[in-house]
């Protein structure tokens, strides 16, 4: 009881301690930099694939790499989790969210490129607000409901993973039960050329250790969503979360020690931060009445298509939300591709709140406890381990 108590205390400190910070410049993304988009530019050209990037790391690893996508395991949370690895601390993509990094990570496009904008994203093609990762519509919940209708290919025509013009490596992803298959994944992990799928942690890492043990694959891209899930349900700074982030990270770098012919990249796709309050745009009937669409993107990240002026009325109502038009764009999301793509405003918020709007009447979106999407330091900051380098 003691203990728990301690561990309350400890997380209302960080939580305090970071609200302080709230509120100060945001990080904004830097294409050319040590960032995730010119990880993925590395990756695709050791796969042999040539991209047109702005620019693309240069990484020390052996001829055979495992990629380990931890999703949700943000600087802020790697570094509590106490595990002796050494890291370089990098920056995700905008908005910080899977859909739009894992796109990035398996096509070498800045998000602008792809225009896979958010977990909700706008589709001329599909006329409105789709569900980018569940390829389905916000009120429905059935997954790639519209694939039949539409495939992915067409309403994200820029979505191209360099996985399958791989020609003369042997490639492999390990991911969860339930996402293989898929039209996202299809779309870019699943491009590798086998899959394996897993049904908790210890199945995870018996599964990746028996396709290492099998010694014929070039590339191995290994996915693990435990830290994410913990993040939105109990926060980035609760016990369930900090020791799931310990074990996944304890657990690899054991893996990576008894396979020293892999190279491991140890990554993540964005961090979280701990929600103060949440603001449900649905009561905001006078922003409504402004928009063409509902807004959509992510609750950190908010996209707005309008014919009207909206930032004066945001910057009024909601004094933290920093508000970016047009000619910030290429800055935030990169080489821009299809400017029908694009919202007319982006708003991020500058501290700890969510922003959401319920597309169902019934929905548990409001009740996370963890958010991302955004520009602070906890949700944009990211480590790169290298193993076995």
């Amino acid at each position: 009881m003691a203990n728990t108590v301690i561990d309350n205390i400890d997380i209302n400190l960080k939580i305090n301690t970071y609200n302080l910070i709230a509120n100060m410049d945001l990080i904004l993304p830097d294409y050319s930099g040590e960032n995730i988009y010119t990880l993925s530019c590395f990756v695709a050209e050791y796969l042999g694939v040539k991209r047109q990037c702005l620019n693309k790391m240069n990484l020390n690893v052996n001829n055979r790499l495992v990629l380990a996508l931890f999703d949700g395991l943000g600087w802020n949370v790697f570094s509590q989790a106490g595990v002796n690895l050494k890291a370089k601390k990098i920056t995700t993509v905008f908005p910080s969210t899977t859909s739009t990094v894992l796109t990035t990570l398996f096509t070498a496009l800045t998000p602008a490129e792809h225009s896979v904008l958010g977990y909700n994203t706008f589709s001329k093609r599909l006329g409105g607000v789709v569900n980018t990762l569940r390829y389905t519509y916000p009120t429905v919940s059935d997954r790639d409901s519209i694939k039949d209708s539409v495939p992915f290919s067409s309403s994200f025509p820029h979505v191209k993973s360099y996985l399958k013009e791989v020609q003369d490596k042997k490639t492999i992803s390990i991911v969860p039960k339930g996402i293989e298959n898929t039209e996202f994944s299809n779309a870019t992990h699943g491009a590798s050329g086998e899959s394996k799928t897993y049904v908790n942690f210890w199945d995870a890492f018996y599964q990746l250790s028996q396709v290492l043990q099998q010694d014929t694959y070039d590339f191995i891209y290994f996915y693990i969503p435990d830290v994410d899930t913990l993040s939105h349900r109990y926060g980035p700074y609760a016990e369930p979360t900090i020791k799931s982030a310990r074990d996944i990270l304890t657990s690899i770098l054991e893996i990576s020690q008894k396979h020293k012919k892999y190279s491991f990249l140890i990554t993540a796709d964005h961090g979280h931060v701990p929600v103060t309050e949440t603001i449900i745009f649905n009561n905001d009937q006078e922003l409504l009445n402004m928009l063409d669409v509902p807004p959509y993107g992510d609750s950190r990240a908010i996209f707005l298509r309008t014919r009207y002026d909206v930032s004066t009325y945001l910057n009024r109502k909601y004094v933290s939300l920093k508000i970016f038009g047009k000619s910030d764009f290429e800055r935030l999301l990169g080489k821009i591709n299809d400017i029908t793509a694009l919202p007319d405003y982006i708003a991020v918020p500058t501290d700890y709140r969510a922003f959401i709007f319920n597309f169902k009447d019934k929905d548990e979106y409001d009740k996370l406890k963890g958010h991302h999407g955004g520009l602070l330091q906890e949700e944009f900051e990211i480590p790169l381990v290298i193993l076995n380098g």
